[in-house]
Order: structure tokens, then C-alpha cells, then sequence
């Protein structure tokens, strides 16, 4: 009881901060709007194609697969990274340090929070989005869990590995750079430009065998009918591989990190 408590108080008390940047988190989700102008742009060219369609999508499912990819991004948005180089380069790590409590968690517990803060205006420009791009989402009703529990699987590896990244603080000057190029890598191999399909084999092949792809663009997938149970079974089973390999290399570069930050008297 004792755990539960502490994690509903965290939980209560992050939430509470990050509702009072509501007005920002919209901002934030309306500068997110890749997808959207990637969507515009394919609907176009499906528009003036032979038989109006590319690849296998019209204009309609194009809107469905961005859309979508718009919405579990919205659901995957991490800065930890920044976060993390800004608490190793100025020294407010330190009192963290003091605490009975990972600091992981207090970030982690922060993300949380702030879905919640984020899914209210978020489902209201979805279904704006919607009615005005004509998508049309999958009728079955197993893709909202499986999606949902994709979801999830692609934040927590997508918080780990970018707080792995922002730990490289402990030994550079700024740690910020290696997570843009994370961010290139999740983007392009995730599917946020094209669904991956649409993309050379020799780059499909290198994709699978990162986590990008199930973290963005199976999830996307499934709510826009392209993607079946198996697949997202399979593609679930390998999240959670990547999941356990980047929590054993957040330990690992934390309990270095530690060692050099102490060394310096911080």
C-alpha cells in the first residue's frame, strides 16, 4: 500500500504541474504538424495519379494513415533528453540525488501526467482533423486496445532511450544532439514522412531491425486497417525487447555517469 500511495501522490503532484501549462501543451501539440502537411501533400499526389491512388492508398486512407500517425505521436512526445542535459551541465541533479527516489521516476510519472493533461483538445482536433481530411478509421473493434497498448510499449522505449541519451550529458557539453538525431531516426524510419511501404527495400530492411517502426508506424497501421493481430502481436513482442535493452543501458549509463559526476564534486 505503501508504493501505491507514493505513486498516486507523484502522479497527483505532476499532474498538477503540468496542468497548469495546459495553454503551452496545446501550443506544443499544434507544432506538431509534420504529419499533417505530409498528409496534404500525399492526398495530392494520390489526387493526380492514375486511378487515383499510390501505393495502394487513396486520398481518404492517406488522411487515415497520417492521421493517425499525428495521434500516436501526440501520444509518444518525450523531452527528456533536454531535461536531463540541462540538470547535469547547471548541477540541480544534486538534490535530486538526495532523494529516497530514482529521478527517473519523477520525469517518467511528469510524461504520464501530461497525457492526460493532453487527450481533451487532443480528440477535439482529431475529430476536426477528420471531418475535414474525410478519414475513416477501422471498424474492428480489437485495433483501439491493441493500439493503446502499443502505445504505451513505444513511449516507455522511446523515454528510455532518450533519457540513455540525455545521460551522455555526464561526458559532453551538451547531450541535445544525439537526441535530434534519435528524432531523425524515429521520423523517417518510423513512418511519419510515408508509410514504410513506400520506401526502397534496403531501407525497409535496415527498419526492422530498430524500433521506430512499431513505435509509429505499426501503431498508425492499425488504426487505419492496413495492419493485422499477428502483426501487432509481433511487433508488441519486439518492443518489449527493445523496452528490457534500453532499461539495462539506462542503468548502465547512469551508475558511469554517477561515478563521473561525482568526481567533480558535483
Amino acid at each position: 500500500m505503501s508504493m501505491i500511495r507514493k505513486t498516486r501522490v507523484l502522479f497527483a503532484t505532476r499532474f498538477a504541474e503540468m496542468a497548469e501549462y495546459r495553454a503551452e501543451v496545446i501550443i506544443w501539440m499544434l507544432s506538431g504538424t509534420i504529419s499533417l502537411v505530409m498528409m496534404l501533400v500525399w492526398m495530392a499526389q494520390a489526387a493526380n495519379a492514375p486511378g487515383g491512388q499510390i501505393g495502394g492508398y487513396d486520398g481518404s486512407q492517406f488522411a487515415t494513415y497520417f492521421l493517425s500517425v499525428w495521434l500516436v505521436g501526440q501520444l509518444l512526445v518525450v523531452w527528456v533528453g533536454w531535461e536531463l542535459d540541462f540538470m547535469i551541465r547547471q548541477g540541480t541533479l544534486s538534490p535530486k540525488l538526495l532523494r529516497p527516489l530514482d529521478p527517473m521516476w519523477p520525469e517518467y510519472a511528469a510524461h504520464v501526467a501530461e497525457r492526460f493533461v493532453r487527450i481533451g483538445p487532443m480528440l477535439v482536433l482529431l475529430v476536426i482533423f477528420t471531418a475535414l481530411s474525410g478519414a475513416s478509421f477501422t471498424r474492428e473493434w480489437w485495433a483501439y486496445p491493441v493500439t493503446l497498448g502499443l502505445c504505451i510499449l513505444g513511449f516507455t522505449c522511446r523515454f528510455l532511450y532518450e533519457y540513455t541519451l540525455g545521460l551522455l550529458a555526464f561526458w559532453t557539453e551538451s547531450s541535445t544532439s544525439f537526441s535530434e538525431v534519435a528524432w531523425l531516426l524515429y521520423a523517417a524510419l518510423g513512418g511519419l514522412f510515408a508509410p514504410l511501404t513506400f520506401y526502397p527495400q534496403w531501407v525497409q530492411d535496415i527498419a526492422i531491425w530498430t524500433p521506430f517502426p512499431y513505435m509509429l508506424g505499426l501503431p498508425a497501421q492499425v488504426l487505419a486497417g492496413k495492419a493485422t493481430l499477428a502483426q501487432a502481436g509481433s511487433g508488441a513482442l519486439i518492443l518489449f525487447g527493445w523496452v528490457v535493452f534500453f532499461w539495462v543501458a539506462r542503468l548502465l549509463v547512469w551508475r558511469l555517469g554517477l561515478k563521473k559526476y561525482g568526481a567533480v564534486g558535483a
